[in-house]
């Protein structure tokens, strides 16, 4: 008896292990993603940074010109 129990559950088990499975890979994809985009935030506020200070530059350039 306990063991037609065990053969019943066995197909549930199977399922929420390959839920469990998909749901952790998931997971690392979605964390590989989000590290990429705080990655490409980081070089976007510094591109964007050095774009100010050169407009900066080229402000003051022009300003010594008169122009």
């Amino acid at each position: 008896m306990n063991i037609e129990i065990l053969i019943t559950l066995i197909p549930s088990v199977l399922v929420a292990l390959g839920v469990w499975v998909n749901l952790n890979s998931d997971i690392a994809k979605l964390k590989g993603r989000v590290y990429r985009l705080e990655s490409d935030h980081n070089e976007l506020k510094q591109m964007l940074k050095e774009c100010v200070e050169g407009i900066h530059e080229l402000k003051i350039l022009l300003a010594k010109k008169g122009l």
